[in-house]
């Protein structure tokens, strides 16, 4: 491995300007095409799958939803002209008349249909399918209608068809006959050509049905390396990245002509998950050990720079149902021994340790620098962590398979408290969900059902005070941090706005300004 592809710990504005002169040609990104760096590559772009944050990101550019959410939280029509709740538990959605496939046929609701009849479809194995279990029907309703039947009254539905990027019939059935992922949208973007693991391009949609569209072509390249990335945006052959470096190289980035870094607050969560079926991290005390021995306020102020907030939660501290009376989790080593100690981990005598566990994370610089300090930090009372780091994909199959001790991930775009349900609903456990720790409670489940099922919005905050008050007695997942939206982008790229939940639908209107 040459030394420009190696991870970049301490990284600065002169060695990156050195590496770039030295190492890199001084190619542009081409005038008609924005070009976004990734660090991994999305495994499924399938609407009706999209398992991981870039795949969901990405496909929502090109298979738009009934509905969309809005930058206050809200949502709005999309696809749908509008959306009636007949009764609690009948809705009426009305189609659009000027909606084409990229294909140039017209949406229909047969198309509605068909897309979400697929996920619903046990076979298929979409992870989606547990959003649409309160769906007992779906059926046309002459030419422009579609009727949902509800099994119960189900409060976050509009999230539900947000969460749904609509694919022709035709191809919906021809997937599920040969097993093909499904590739026509009405998004603003059409796919146009797939380099597997290193480049993927969407091409503008001329005929969106939303109006113009800014960029004649992204290319979503794929860089693994950090380092690479930011030579890559400092020289001009890229244009943008989001949420994808280090903090360190961020404040030397903001020095840089020529480059514009920009934040914001999230509703991106950063979060450490247990695997609950492995001794010893199926006792409750060994679990509250490892969160009170990480110290987070440490780590966000000087290895993230402050571009992340200590979080209690997975809701943010603004939204309508967050509990501010949970009794936050401190930093304190001594009280983690004497919960090792109570749950029959004494400290040997000569140094051995308590107790092993194993920690798998991807080969993102920044997470493995965290997860160093996790060891750092666990070892201080007894804890030998070994740290495994791969690839995205082995390391995203390993953790669906329950392949872990301990992962680290970041919950994406949570608005609604039912979000909770995809993490702890003893339902969603894989393939079904995300419970990837395979927490199972009774009165969470029960909570959380509830939750669901209540139209009233003061009792839904009340339900989800109390599902926020069992986590943190549970701990099957530890809330770490809110991680900071940060765009770095170069000058010339205009239109770009970021969205609480890390979207991508801003790209519609960004276009370059001449070069660099």
């Amino acid at each position: 491995m040459s030394p420009l592809c190696r991870p970049a710990v301490h990284l600065a504005l002169p060695l990156l300007a050195l590496l770039w002169c030295s190492s890199c040609s001084s190619s542009e990104a081409p005038a008609d095409e924005l070009v976004f760096v990734i660090g991994a590559w999305p495994t499924n772009l399938d609407p009706r799958f999209a398992p991981d944050a870039w795949s969901d990101k990405i496909a929502k550019l090109v298979f738009s939803p009934l509905v969309h959410a809005t930058a206050d939280g809200g949502f709005a029509p999309h696809l749908a002209e509008s959306v009636t709740f007949e009764t609690p538990t009948s809705v009426l959605i009305a189609l659009r008349s000027d909606v084409r496939f990229s294909d140039g046929t017209p949406l229909t609701p047969a198309d509605v249909v068909s897309t979400y009849r697929s996920i619903l479809d046990p076979d298929l194995g979409s992870v989606k399918r547990l959003f649409l279990e309160p769906i007992a029907r779906i059926e046309a309703v002459g030419t422009t209608g579609v009727r949902f039947e509800l099994r119960q009254a189900h409060a976050p539905f509009l999230q539900v068809l947000a969460s749904v990027g609509i694919a022709p019939a035709r191809e919906v059935r021809e997937s599920t006959n040969s097993g093909a992922p499904v590739w026509t949208g009405s998004g603003p973007f059409v796919f146009d050509s797939v380099e597997r693991g290193a480049t993927l391009r969407l091409k503008r949609n001329s005929d969106w049905f939303m109006g113009p569209v800014g960029p004649p072509m992204i290319r979503f390249r794929v860089v693994p390396d950090a380092t690479v990335r930011s030579l890559e945006l400092l020289r001009g052959s890229a244009d943008i990245t989001q949420n994808d470096l280090p903090p360190h190289v961020l404040q030397h980035l903001g020095e840089a002509d020529g480059v514009v870094v920009e934040r914001m607050e999230s509703t991106l969560v950063k979060y450490l998950a247990f695997n609950l079926t492995r001794p010893p991290l199926d006792d409750v005390r060994v679990r509250r050990a490892v969160a009170m021995a990480i110290n987070r306020e440490a780590i966000t102020a000087h290895k993230l720079r402050g571009y992340a907030t200590v979080a209690e939660s997975f809701l943010h501290p603004d939204s309508w149902a967050y509990a501010d009376d949970v009794a936050p989790l401190r930093y304190d080593p001594e009280a983690a021994r004497a919960l090792l100690d109570a749950a029959g981990f004494p400290a040997p005598e000569g140094g051995a340790p308590r107790l092993r566990i194993v920690y798998r994370t991807s080969q993102d610089e920044t997470a493995i620098a965290v997860a160093r300090i996790l060891v750092r930090d666990l070892a201080a009372v007894g804890i030998d962590m070994e740290l495994q780091a791969n690839e995205w994909g082995v390391f995203f199959a390993d953790i669906k398979q329950g392949n872990f001790d301990l992962y680290s991930l970041s919950g994406v775009g949570i608005n609604d408290p039912d979000w909770y349900s995809f993490v702890m609903h003893s339902a969603s456990q894989p393939p079904h969900g995300a419970n990837r720790e395979r927490y199972s409670d009774p009165t969470m489940d029960a909570l959380l059902d509830a939750g669901r099922g209540t139209l009233d919005p003061a009792i839904r905050a009340s339900l989800y005070r109390s599902v926020q008050h069992l986590a943190a007695r549970d701990l099957p997942l530890v809330p770490l941090w809110y991680q900071h939206n940060v765009t770095v982008r170069g000058a010339n790229v205009r239109g770009w706005s970021m969205e609480p939940g890390g979207g991508l639908s801003a790209l519609v209107h960004t276009t370059k300004d001449g070069s660099r």
